[in-house]
């Protein structure tokens, strides 16, 4: 009985490492940091990065690969390396990271940039959706 959210089309969309792989990284990240950017572009490449005033740490995660359909449209028009980004509560990435006891088929992220990252798990006939806000 939920609607589901209009979404804008994302600037970026890519598929997701091993979530376990992702998910260990970020909880590591958690010790230093509340926010996380969360930056892909059309090349396939999907970065996870915290800033403090002390320390930047930045884990590069590549060759993930683009779905067919979201680098066909926006190719075009756009320099493959360009990165979009989204700036996230890191509590709510390990939230749904924690919570993925299927193994997915495919996992994608879409970022629409500096305005929310949308995850679709896809498993059989399944799709699983979790959308999370960027911070202001």
């Amino acid at each position: 009985d939920l609607q589901e959210p209009v979404v804008p089309d994302p600037d970026v969309s890519i598929y997701l490492p091993v979530l376990k792989t992702m998910k260990s990284v970020v909880e590591k990240m958690k010790n230093i940091s509340n926010h996380l950017v969360i930056e892909a572009n059309l090349d396939g490449e999907l970065n996870l990065k915290i800033e403090t005033e002390l320390v930047c740490v930045t884990t590069h995660f590549k060759d993930l690969g683009n779905p067919p359909l979201a680098s066909e449209s926006t190719h075009q028009d756009r320099n493959v390396e360009h990165m979009a980004e989204v700036h996230i509560d890191i509590r709510k990435l390990l939230q749904f990271l924690a919570g993925q006891q299927v193994n997915p088929t495919k996992a994608l992220c879409n970022i629409v940039n500096n305005k929310m990252v949308h995850f679709d798990l896809l498993h059989e006939d399944v799709s699983l959706q979790y959308f999370i806000p960027a911070l202001s």
